[in-house]
């Protein structure tokens, strides 16, 4: 083979086996691990439930349709302290909307409610900028319109921030809408695999989370210190990097729950996945030499973080040419030595099964809310070749917006919802 099959065949090979060690340490450590650390957070602190403050992040125009029954759900659900609760709808708009006078009725209704109109606004970030500036609890948790986090999952975030080792706690985002159509089931059990599986094996294998821009507990006077950067398109992963990079700490519990909504046709998934790779290309560029530099990482951090945001761009363009190597190899089969076809056969089996077999372990450790079943996991793994490409082809969409300059947000399309949703 070439030199560039053989960099195509080890970082599929590596993919694949990081893959497998990562299900496994969820499968066989997480429960034990995670029940270790929240026992060494110091007591005292979280015996009662400090003032917390909600933000709520909406392009209203695109949220019309979801935004009062997320709000009620926020405002008759979520745990209320002693010291009080605030909630604050951070929002921007092309033009005044009918919705905001029936909003301007519920914040009568319930006066912690706070409508926070970003005049002049382009971007979540710049929501977000603006809404910190107003928050009064000790506690902040991020959401977006669509979000609704498990009441339980307040006081679990705030005894992993209580205890000051950690500075953000990301929750598990699963997908509530997962029955609506094919495409919702498969992003469905995506979502738990990333959720459930990927996300604590990081804080399993190099005490490594993620901010993953909703579903998000901070500690607010971190929150402060920080700016979200409207000019990423993915402002979520460039502010986690920059924490990570000056010594804050960030952790992932799959315990602390919300559902959302996934996109329900292509082009809605289309946009927001060339967003969110052409965002991690973004930061990767920004920050791949200071995480190197950072005397606050470990090299086990170190490694990973460069991993999934650069070597993770190249893995993209390898998935599309490894097809032609594997079918230029099954062409010379008959010329080939025997350990060359035994090599490829145990490569080709450890591609097949590595897949699978993270679907398996996430299947094992879903949520109790989360709506998929067995079928769904079967399903997924029949789609995966499918699903891989277009997620593949999505990346190298997003490369080439890079290098065009065309760095554009375009707003994730809700589709049709039904109470209850």
């Amino acid at each position: 083979m070439s030199g560039l099959a053989w960099l195509t065949t080890v970082l599929f090979v590596l993919a694949a086996l990081l893959g497998i060690v990562e299900a496994t340490a969820t499968w066989l450590g997480y429960r034990t691990i995670t029940y270790y650390r929240l026992r060494r957070q110091p007591r005292c602190r979280y015996a009662e439930l400090p003032r917390y403050s909600v933000i709520v992040v909406a392009y209203l125009p695109n949220e019309q349709g979801i935004i009062l029954d997320t709000l009620t759900y926020l405002l008759t659900t979520l745990p209320r302290p002693k010291a009080g609760l605030e909630i604050i709808l951070a929002y921007n708009r092309p033009q005044p909307l009918p919705i905001e006078t029936q909003l301007q009725a519920l914040a009568q209704a319930y006066p912690e409610l706070k409508l926070l109109h970003v005049e002049g606004s382009r971007s979540k970030a710049e929501n977000l900028n603006a809404a910190v500036c107003w928050v009064t609890g000790e506690m902040t948790l991020i959401l977006d319109a669509d979000l609704k986090p498990m009441p339980e999952s307040v006081r679990r975030a705030w005894r992993w921030l209580a205890g000051g080792q950690y500075d953000v706690v990301q929750g598990r985002n699963i997908i509530r809408n997962a029955r609506q159509n094919l495409l919702t089931r498969v992003v469905a059990v995506e979502f738990e695999h990333l959720y459930g599986v990927s996300h604590p094996a990081r804080s399993l294998l190099a005490d490594l989370g993620i901010f993953g821009g909703s579903n998000g507990y901070w500690r607010t006077e971190v929150l402060r210190r920080v700016r979200f950067n409207p000019k990423m398109l993915t402002e979520d992963i460039d502010v986690t990097v920059k924490l990570l990079i000056q010594g804050y700490r960030i952790i992932h519990d799959r315990d602390v729950i919300a559902t959302e909504l996934a996109p329900v046709d292509g082009g809605a998934l289309w946009s927001q996945r060339r967003r969110w790779a052409q965002g991690w290309l973004q930061v990767g560029l920004k920050y791949a030499w200071p995480i190197l530099r950072s005397p606050y990482l470990g090299l086990g951090q170190k490694i990973y973080l460069f991993c999934m945001l650069v070597c993770g761009i190249a893995l993209h363009f390898t998935i599309l040419y490894y097809p032609l190597v594997l079918m230029q190899e099954l062409a010379n089969w008959n010329s080939l030595p025997a350990p060359a076809v035994q090599w490829l056969g145990w490569i080709t089996t450890l591609l097949l099964v590595s897949g699978p077999y993270q679907v398996f372990v996430a299947y094992q450790g879903r949520s109790a809310l989360s709506p998929w079943n067995g079928w769904d996991s079967l399903l997924y793994c029949f789609a995966l070749p499918v699903y891989s490409f277009f997620k593949n082809l999505v990346c190298l969409a997003a490369v080439y917006h890079q290098l065009t300059g065309r760095r554009e947000w375009v707003v994730t399309r809700r589709g049709a919802w039904s109470p209850g949703q």
